[in-house]
């Protein structure tokens, strides 16, 4: 019971920022209007709200630009959170 309370303290200290294909972003299931890193930084420190050093979970669509993952780490970057992590998904049967 310890270990799980404490995995479920630590989630709530990550921001999730999916892209896909198309370049859309959404934080923590928002979508964002504006894709500019500018917008998303201030999204990411909106979601953040009280947490000090929040985890940036990036959720990137295979089909997802290395630019529009690239513009979420300078983002978070902009926003002074340094720690960020990458979301995977194994395939089906392996």
């Amino acid at each position: 019971p310890t270990a799980d309370a404490e995995k479920q303290a630590e989630k709530t200290n990550e921001i999730t920022v999916a892209v896909d294909a198309s370049g859309h972003y959404v934080i923590n299931r928002v979508p964002l209007a504006n894709p500019g890193v500018d917008t998303l930084s201030e999204a990411l420190r909106r979601a953040a709200g009280d947490h000090i050093d929040p985890v940036i979970v990036i959720n990137a669509d295979a089909g997802a630009t290395h630019q529009s993952v690239i513009n979420i780490m300078e983002a978070s970057r902009l926003a002074g959170y340094s720690r960020i992590s990458f979301a995977t998904q194994a395939k089906n049967g392996k």
